[in-house]
């Protein structure tokens, strides 16, 4: 093998890398309108995520987990209704961290929206897309 070839193999190696990084990348952002006529980059959000996050309200973990344990296909409207304060945090949370753009700030600017401006539908339709395979499924399994 020529010094050459070598070059060039290790070129298109981290060529391929990099496009591999970005197609990743890319697979996990998704372009959304919301209600309010907003148009937003939201990067997907597991659980997981939510809960490394630390700030995710134990009432909300068990809610989860009681769902998931009885097989249930959605969450228990009543028992979020209880817990509307932790929901709002753990909304609060997602939002933060699955909204790329515009991002969220302390202060609005030309590319930061706050928390208190977003509208409750819009949170909603955010947190309904990030979960949008689990409704997938479930509509699934309804049909």
């Amino acid at each position: 093998m020529s010094k050459k070839n070598g070059t060039d193999s290790l070129m298109q190696s981290e060529a391929a890398k990099l496009n591999n990084l970005a197609q990743w990348r890319g697979n996990r952002i998704h372009e959304h309108d919301l209600p309010s006529g907003l148009h937003v980059k939201i990067r997907d959000v597991t659980m997981t995520d939510l809960m490394l996050t630390g700030k995710l309200p134990a009432v909300i973990v068990d809610i989860a987990m009681e769902t998931a344990k009885n097989g249930a296909q959605e969450i228990d409207l009543k028992a979020i209704a209880k817990s509307a304060e932790e929901f709002s945090q753990m909304l609060n949370t997602l939002i933060e961290i699955c909204l790329v753009e515009p991002r969220i700030g302390s202060v609005a600017d030309d590319e930061h929206i706050t928390l208190a401006e977003l509208p409750g539908d819009d949170k909603m339709e955010i947190f309904n897309f990030i979960n949008r395979e689990a409704q997938a499924v479930r509509s699934f399994r309804e049909g």
